[in-house]
């Protein structure tokens, strides 16, 4: 009897210590999966703030362009042949034009 008392007691006692040991490892576990799920989360903040700022930068250079483009528009409405001649344009002697060869190629028959 004391014997089966004291082999229950050794039993109880060697619960206890897996259950510490389990417990331990599901905190630590617990403790990893924590801080790679605050990672995932601060990776996603980071990169919605960026591709926000990306936006904003790509309006702000959409803008810049199309008030280029006014500019030219303006501009080209004043260029003359005159004002070309000023600038240091010179007439060609001769307007001449170009047509592209046809390269040889193995497969040309496909």
């Amino acid at each position: 009897m004391i014997y089966r008392m004291k082999n229950k007691i050794s039993t109880f006692n060697e619960y206890g210590l897996l259950l510490r040991r389990t417990t331990k490892y599901c905190f630590i576990v617990s403790g990893a999966l924590f801080i790679c799920y605050l990672y995932v989360v601060g990776a996603i903040t980071f990169s919605v703030i960026e591709r926000k700022g990306l936006e904003e930068s790509t309006k702000v250079l959409a803008s810049d362009i199309s008030m280029q483009e006014l500019e030219y528009i303006k501009a080209e409405k004043t260029l003359t042949k005159e004002t070309a001649y000023l600038s240091g344009f010179i007439e060609p002697a001769s307007i001449t034009f170009t047509a592209q060869k046809r390269a040889f190629a193995w497969n040309a028959g496909r």
